[in-house]
């Protein structure tokens, strides 16, 4: 079947961050794409104001899977769909938050501040290539995702208070607590929706523990070679890392791409 769209995780698949750039063959390989008429989107745990600060940000896009599946936008950047963490589970965790006994950030639709700062959070930012939050106080708006800056039973403490949620690990001090029923493919489901593609007819790419459902989703999941074991268990093919060709070698593979 044809493929009419692809969908990419943006760390560790767009952007390296050994060399903190996305690669020239992976750039090429997204133009081929888009001349071949086949829709490109992210799919990501982060929010749009974080890809606008990285080097992904002169990359076009038909679409934006964010937040793990939280905030879909259209290419304009306007909202397609969102889903809120259940405002009980934030009542759950404001303690925590307001008392400062762990960094916790809060990703609203417009904005993402966190309670305070410490080692374990510029260790997890270093690792992604990402400034520091902004520090600042809830306010009462909706809260599509929650980053626990902590380790495994410090942040399985704070899941315990959010019953309606569940979480994944993107770093060694660094978490994402999203909505049970969200995700990635919830995400692209509304996508593929709008834009009338079926998900036989996608290729994604991944290489983290949020990206196993999206690979096992799409009519093509690839696992790029610097993934997790049980990330690759999760896809359909395997591929070089992202610093060797990954995404291209891929789409060649495929056929879906020349050269």
């Amino acid at each position: 079947m044809k493929i009419k769209a692809a969908f990419f995780d943006v760390d560790g698949t767009l952007l390296s961050h050994q060399s903190g750039t996305v690669p020239g063959d992976t750039r090429e390989a997204l133009r081929m794409l888009r001349e071949k008429g086949v829709m490109v989107f992210t799919s990501t745990g982060r929010h749009i104001l974080e890809l606008l600060d990285l080097p992904v940000r002169d990359l076009e896009f038909d679409g934006y899977v964010l937040l793990n599946g939280q905030l879909c936008l259209n290419g304009e950047r306007k909202v397609l769909s969102g889903y809120r963490i259940d405002p009980e589970d934030i009542r759950g965790i404001l303690p925590l938050f307001e008392k400062r006994e762990l960094p916790i950030a809060f990703v609203e639709k417009e904005r993402i501040y966190i309670n305070f700062i410490d080692e374990r959070v510029e260790r997890a930012q270093i690792s992604i290539s990402s400034q520091l939050p902004e520090t600042g106080r809830y306010e009462g708006g909706d809260v599509y995702l929650v980053n626990v800056f902590a380790g495994t039973e410090e942040a399985n403490g704070v899941l315990g208070r959010m019953p309606h949620c569940k979480m994944t690990w993107w770093s060694d001090f660094g978490t994402d607590i999203i909505a049970k029923e969200g995700g990635k493919v919830v995400g692209m489901q509304q996508i593929l929706s709008h834009y009338g593609i079926a998900p036989e007819e996608i290729i994604a790419f991944g290489d983290g523990e949020n990206d196993t459902e999206m690979l096992e989703f799409a009519g093509i999941g690839v696992a790029m070679g610097n993934a997790e074991p049980f990330v690759k268990k999760c896809a359909d093919y395997v591929t070089d890392d992202v610093d060797a060709g990954g995404i291209r070698n891929a789409l060649r593979n495929f056929g879906i791409i020349g050269g």
